[in-house]
């Protein structure tokens, strides 16, 4: 009876060390290190994505001012493109404005007659007047403008009392700007000289007008508004008037 109850006192105590050691497995330091390292990961792995969202965002930042500033370039590149546009057109329409010009001298060549003279004085040949002033204005007309400005030039100098002389000048001036390198100045010398010594030539309005264009681009501003207004004022009935009201309108502004 007394080895039965020791064998069942014997079995308790190994039963209670075999539920301790499973408590301390689950409870002791080990256990405890395991969950330390768990929660670690677990805040790694928080941290990680947090820094990742932040990259992710600044990114997005830097995408969106690139493309403020790839908008800015577009921007000032069609500012460039309607710049140029506009030089483009200006240039066209002087080109259009000389062939314009020159068809019309080339369809008045034979009729065209002396307008205005200064000088009442005849030429003292007539027949060689004309031919100077004709071969000249042929060379206008085939475009050669480098002859043409000696052979209008040279009509001026033989013909101090020519019967063309008026529209030598103008012609001339034209010659000047549209030389592969032009001269303004003496350009406007030839314009002034119509509008002073032929102010009742048919020509007197343009050369007026161009002088004031020309004076506006060289900006000489002052100087092209006081003959824009004297265009209004001496020839109002004339196109240019028009044309001078609209530049008077814009160099005011």
């Amino acid at each position: 009876m007394k080895a039965v109850k020791r064998t069942r006192l014997l079995a308790g105590v190994v039963l209670g060390s075999l539920v301790f050691c499973a408590q301390a497995q689950n409870t002791g330091p080990l256990a405890v290190e395991e969950r330390s390292l768990a929660q670690a990961r677990s805040g790694g792995s928080s941290a990680g994505s947090t820094a990742s969202q932040d990259g992710l965002l600044l990114l997005m930042q830097q995408q969106q001012q690139f493309e403020e500033q790839i908008q800015q370039l577009q921007g000032q590149i069609e500012e460039l493109r309607h710049e140029l546009q506009v030089m483009k057109d200006a240039e066209r329409e002087r080109y259009l404005d000389l062939d314009t010009r020159i068809n019309t001298l080339a369809e008045q060549s034979k009729t065209e007659q002396p307008e205005g003279s200064a000088d009442s004085a005849a030429p003292n040949d007539p027949e060689a007047d004309r031919d100077a002033y004709s071969a000249a204005k042929d060379k206008l007309i085939k475009r050669d403008f480098d002859a043409a400005a000696e052979a209008f030039e040279g009509y001026l100098n033989d013909f101090p009392n020519g019967q063309f002389r008026a529209h030598a000048h103008f012609w001339l001036g034209k010659v000047y700007s549209n030389l592969k390198t032009p001269k303004p100045e003496k350009a406007q010398a030839q314009f002034q000289a119509v509008v002073d010594d032929y102010p009742e030539h048919s020509k007197a309005p343009t050369s007026l007008y161009t002088l004031a264009v020309m004076q506006a681009r060289d900006e000489q501003v002052s100087q092209a508004k006081v003959n824009l207004h004297k265009l209004v004022k001496q020839y109002p009935d004339s196109s240019e008037a028009n044309q001078a009201k609209t530049l008077l309108e814009q160099l005011d502004k």
